[in-house]
C-alpha cells in the first residue's frame, strides 16, 4: 500500500481511492478524543490509519526516561485505542528529532516503555543511527525502521519488523515536501519495494510531498509501476495528471516559504487546518485584496475583498461572512479568506494564531456576524 500523507480534514477526499491514511495532525499536539472517534466511525470498515506520536513524547520529554514520559505515552495510547480495537490502526510513527544521536542504551530504555498492544515504526533523522548495531535492537522489539527518502539521510533499506514503513519526503528546499518525484526517481524505488515485500506481512508507504497534489500523483504512479493499480486508482491517476498539467497547485508556495524561518511551520499548520486545495486558493488571492486593521497576539480585524474577519483570542472566536464560511462552521476547516489573512500577518503573530488554533480546533467558535445570522 502506497498512499499520500493526510490529516483528518482531508480524509474524506480520498477514501474511495486510498485505503489508508497517515495522520500527521498529531505532529504538534494530541488529537481530541472526539476526533479519533470520528476517524473510527466515519472511515470505511477496512480502512487503516497510521498515526504520528506527538512531539511531547518524541521531542519535549524524550531526554529523561521516566514517569512523565510514560504518562504521555499512555495518554496517547488511550486515545488510539478505538482505532486499535477496531483493527483500523496499522502502527504508530515515532519521528525522532534531528539532534537525537546514536545512544543504544537510551533507545532501548525508550522502546522498553512503549505501551503494549501496538505496532511501532521509528524514523531517525541523524546519520549516526545508520550502523549495524541499531537493527538488532529494533528487531528485538519488533519496531520497524522507517525507510526514508529525504535530504538528511541516505535511502537505505533495513527490515527490522514484521512490517515495513516507507516515507517519501522529497528533496525540495523549503519545505522539503514541496517536491515532485520524476518518473525516473520513482523507477529507482520500485525494485527496493519489491525486495521488501516478501520479507514482511504488510508494507506501508506514504508520500509526504503533498503540496500541488504531488503526493497523490506520485503514490498512484508507483502503484502503477508495481502493477498494483486498481481501475478506480487508474482513473484517479489520470485526474491527478490533468490537475498538475493545468498548473492548479499552490502557486507561489515556494516563493512564500522562502520569506522567513517561521513560514514553513505556518504552511504546515494551515495545510492541516484548511487542506492543500483551499490553501492553494488562499495563496492565489492578490495581496492588495487584504486590508489589516488590527493584528496583535490577542485580536485580528481585517477586510478581504468585500468580506469582514474578526478573530479574538480571549473567547477563541473567528467571525467571518463569506459563503464558504457556512461550510467551514460545519467542517471545522478554515476558508481561503481566513487563510489569506493569516498569510498576510507578520510571521511571529501568524505562527502564534495558527499553532493555537491547530492545538485545539474544537475549542474555537466558528461564527457568522450576528446581523448575517438574523438575515438568513
Amino acid at each position: 500500500m502506497f498512499y499520500p500523507t493526510s490529516t483528518e480534514s482531508k480524509l474524506k477526499h480520498y477514501t474511495q481511492v486510498f485505503p489508508t491514511a497517515e495522520i500527521d495532525s498529531t505532529f504538534y499536539a494530541f488529537p481530541q478524543p472526539g476526533t479519533v472517534m470520528g476517524w473510527n466511525r466515519f472511515s470505511p470498515r477496512d480502512f487503516i490509519f497510521c498515526a504520528k506520536v506527538p512531539q511531547t513524547v518524541t521531542h519535549d520529554k524524550l531526554a529523561e526516561i521516566g514517569p512523565s514520559l510514560e504518562s504521555e505515552l499512555d495518554r496517547f495510547a488511550r486515545l488510539m485505542l478505538p482505532l486499535n480495537n477496531s483493527g483500523k490502526l496499522g502502527c504508530l510513527l515515532l519521528q525522532m528529532p534531528p539532534k537525537y544521536k546514536y545512544d543504544l542504551k537510551h533507545l532501548e530504555s525508550f522502546l522498553s516503555i512503549l505501551p503494549h498492544g501496538f505496532k511501532y515504526t521509528i524514523e531517525f533523522r541523524h546519520k549516526s543511527w545508520l550502523q549495524e548495531s541499531t537493527w538488532p535492537l529494533l528487531s528485538k522489539y519488533n519496531v520497524a525502521y522507517t525507510i526514508v527518502d529525504e535530504p538528511l539521510l541516505p535511502p537505505e533499506v533495513h527490515v527490522t519488523a514484521d512490517f515495513a514503513y516507507i516515507r517519501w519526503h522529497g528533496h525540495g528546499q523549503r519545505p522539503w515536501y514541496d517536491y515532485h518525484y520524476t518518473e525516473k526517481e520513482l523507477e529507482s524505488w520500485a525494485p527496493k519495494v519489491k525486495e521488501i515485500e516478501p520479507l514482511v506481512k504488510t508494507t506501508y508507504g506514504y508520500f509526504n510531498n503533498h503540496f500541488h497534489g504531488y503526493a497523490v500523483e506520485n503514490a498512484l504512479k508507483i502503484l502503477q509501476m508495481l502493477g498494483k493499480l486498481s481501475p478506480a486508482q487508474r482513473e484517479a491517476l489520470n485526474r491527478a495528471k490533468a490537475h498538475l498539467e493545468k498548473g492548479k497547485g499552490a502557486e507561489g508556495l515556494g516563493e512564500w516559504v522562502r520569506g522567513g524561518d517561521d513560514r514553513p511551520k505556518i504552511i504546515d499548520f494551515l495545510s492541516s487546518l484548511m487542506g492543500d486545495s483551499m490553501l492553494a486558493r488562499a495563496l492565489a488571492i492578490p495581496d492588495e485584496d487584504v486590508s489589516i486593521k488590527i493584528a496583535t497576539d490577542e485580536k485580528i480585524v481585517a477586510k478581504i475583498r468585500d468580506y469582514q474577519l474578526t478573530m479574538d483570542f480571549g473567547p477563541k472566536t473567528i467571525i467571518h461572512d463569506c459563503g464558504d464560511w457556512e461550510r467551514s462552521i460545519e467542517t471545522r476547516q478554515l476558508c481561503k479568506h481566513v487563510g489569506k489573512v493569516l498569510l498576510s500577518l507578520p510571521e511571529k503573530i501568524a505562527l502564534g494564531w495558527v499553532s493555537q488554533i491547530h492545538e485545539d480546533t474544537d475549542a474555537w467558535l466558528f461564527q457568522k456576524p450576528i446581523s448575517k445570522t438574523i438575515a438568513s
